[in-house]
Formats: structure tokens, C-alpha cells, sequence
């Protein structure tokens, strides 16, 4: 019976283990969530009765998905160090896991709308939008790179965009040191919040994990003495968001990005000791489908919600059930649609998801 109990309990992981564990997890997770935050109802003011209103705040105005996702990305990138070699491996290998299927799914979703206007047309229709044929160079720009008509793409195109421009970040985070960070953060907290269409998060973010990979430190093993402070600092900031929120209050906006610094580092902090004690266990092969949810859920997020919205009343207790529904149902599609591709074009499938 002893000997039964003792090979119950989970053997302990490494440190990198716990490391690449978390990330995997967190990546599923956070782009979930970000299923879960597209899924909200928008319609007449009826859906705003009982919580729904503040339901949706919660996970749109308080609770951030990205920048963690933006750490991740400049640790990887910079993990096996930095110089010329290096960057052009690395410039080539994301071609491959970033660029390709950025055109792939923009080059997708502008055939699906072609064929949606053609549909419409052939039955004496007028398309709400543009027809794509009618194009001009500032429309395919805007389709390709400016919006892109892949709406969630803006995200990779931002992390192409720091890519491109790591050796910046190199001679920043690499002879600065930490000060290189905090000049990477100054445009996102005196409020710049956008320079020609790249959140400027991103640039301190990206020079985060940077920063971690260059001096090879840890993020989760250094995160986790600080799990306790930063989640009350979060709460605190969420608590004082919903707050604003509900009085009409004028937010301050420094103090939003300093909970949003704290909710990063509680995440990592929590789900790494959680993954370090054995009590959560990273199911690696579901976390890959990651990306392709990320990929495929807008469009099918846009026509459950649609289909939803034709047959019920967009009241709030109707919004919250079918915001649920929406999110689970589109989540579990991409993830069965993962594994029959898997299993049936592999090779197409490594193509579209940069290999993942």
C-alpha cells in the first residue's frame, strides 16, 4: 500500500523543464483566453443588464493575454544568444514559423471573403463591405500588413516587426542592461501606447525576455519569490479598475500597467510552481494546437456569434450563456480539426502553423 502511494506522488522536474512546461502551458491558456475575450456579444444596450457588462470588463479591461505571450517570444528568440550567424538563423527559422503562415491565413480569409461577396452577389446582394476585386494598392496594404484582414495576425506582425529590429534590442538590453529595458518601457508608460501601429508593450516585453535570455536567468524560478506580492498588487489594480469602471471614474492609467506588470508575473509565477510541485501537469501535445486556435478562431467566433444572435435575444443573461458557448464550442472545433489534420496532412499542417 506504501509502495502504491509513493508512485502516486509526481516526480519533481528539472528547472528548464518546469521552464518550457510553463510556457507551453501559458501559451495554450492565454490564447484561449483570447478566444474566450473575441466571444463577447455586441449589440443593442440589452445585453448589459444584470453582469454581462461587467463580465466582459473583466476579461477586456483587466485581465491582459499578450504581453506574456511578447516575453516569451524575446526569451526564445535570444536564448541561444546573439550575433550575426545567429540573428540570420533565427530571421530564417521564423520565415518559416511566423511569415509563411501570416500569409497563408490573411491569403485565406481575404479567398473566404471573395467567395462570401461572389455568394452574395449571385443573389442579387450588396456586400457589407469592399469586394475584394475592386482593391486598390492602399486596400491590399492595409489587407496584407496595415489592419491585417486577419485581425488577430496584428499580434505575429508585431513580433516580426521586433524580430526584425532584435539587434536594437541587442545593444539596448546587452549594454544597458536593465536600464535598456526600462527605455524599451518609456513610450508604453508616459502613455504612447501606439507607434505606427505596434503596441509599444511589446517593445518592453519583448526587451524583458530579452534581458532573461541574455544573462541566462530563469524567468519562472525568478518570478516565483514574488507570486505573492505581485498577485495582491494585481488585485488591488483589478479591484480599483472594476471600481472605475462601475462609478465612471477617469482610470489612471500608469497604475493599470503597473497591475498589468504585476498579473504577468503572478501568472508565470503561480503556474510555474504549480508545474514544479507536480500539481499541474502540461499536456504538450494539446498545448501545440495553440497556434491554430489562434489562427482559425476568429472567423468561426464571427459565425457562431451570428448564428446565435439570429435565434435568441441579445439580453444579458442570454449574452453570458452564449459568450460561454461560443468560446468552448469554437475552442473544441479548432482542437479536434488539430488532430484530424494531424493525422491526415501533417505536412500542410506543419506549413500553417510555422511548424508547430
Amino acid at each position: 500500500m506504501r509502495k502504491a502511494k509513493q508512485e502516486a506522488v509526481p516526480a519533481l522536474l528539472d528547472e528548464k523543464t518546469v521552464l518550457s512546461h510553463t510556457i507551453y502551458f501559458l501559451r495554450f491558456a492565454l490564447i484561449v483566453a483570447v478566444v474566450f475575450t473575441h466571444s463577447r456579444f455586441v449589440g443593442p444596450s440589452t445585453q448589459y443588464e444584470g453582469g454581462y457588462s461587467l463580465f466582459v470588463y473583466l476579461f477586456t479591461g483587466v485581465f491582459e493575454r499578450l504581453p506574456a505571450l511578447v516575453l516569451f517570444s524575446g526569451f526564445l528568440f535570444f536564448r541561444s544568444g546573439f550575433s550575426i550567424p545567429v540573428y540570420g538563423r533565427k530571421l530564417k527559422s521564423r520565415v518559416r514559423s511566423l511569415l509563411v503562415p501570416y500569409l497563408f491565413w490573411n491569403a485565406a480569409v481575404l479567398l473566404f471573403y471573395l467567395c462570401l461577396q461572389l455568394f452574395l452577389i449571385s443573389r442579387g446582394e450588396t456586400p457589407d463591405s469592399k469586394c475584394v476585386w475592386e482593391y486598390t494598392a492602399h486596400d491590399w496594404w492595409m489587407a496584407v500588413w496595415g489592419g491585417p484582414v486577419a485581425r488577430q495576425f496584428w499580434f505575429i506582425r508585431n513580433l516580426m516587426v521586433v524580430m526584425l529590429f532584435s539587434p536594437v534590442f541587442y545593444v539596448l538590453v546587452q549594454y544597458l542592461r536593465v536600464w535598456g529595458v526600462l527605455l524599451c518601457a518609456l513610450p508604453w508608460f508616459l502613455g504612447v501606447d501606439v507607434v505606427l501601429r505596434m503596441h509599444t508593450y511589446t517593445f518592453f516585453f519583448f526587451a524583458l525576455g530579452a534581458w532573461f535570455a541574455l544573462n541566462k536567468r530563469n524567468f519562472v524560478k525568478d518570478m516565483e519569490p514574488y507570486m505573492g506580492l505581485s498577485g495582491i498588487v494585481f488585485l488591488l489594480v483589478a479591484a480599483w479598475q472594476v471600481v472605475c469602471h462601475l462609478q465612471g471614474w477617469r482610470q489612471v492609467e500608469w497604475i493599470n500597467k503597473i497591475g498589468l506588470c504585476a498579473s504577468v508575473v503572478f501568472l508565470i509565477a503561480w503556474i510555474g510552481r504549480m508545474v514544479g510541485r507536480g500539481t499541474l501537469r502540461v499536456n504538450v501535445p494539446l498545448c501545440q494546437t495553440s497556434f491554430f486556435i489562434f489562427a482559425l478562431h476568429f472567423i468561426l467566433v464571427g459565425l457562431v456569434r451570428k448564428l446565435l444572435a439570429s435565434f435568441v435575444p441579445l439580453s444579458g443573461w442570454n449574452c453570458f450563456w452564449m459568450h460561454l458557448l461560443t468560446a468552448a464550442s469554437v475552442t473544441l472545433f479548432c482542437i479536434g480539426l488539430y488532430k484530424l489534420l494531424h493525422r491526415l496532412a501533417p505536412r500542410f499542417l506543419s506549413v500553417i502553423t510555422g511548424g508547430r
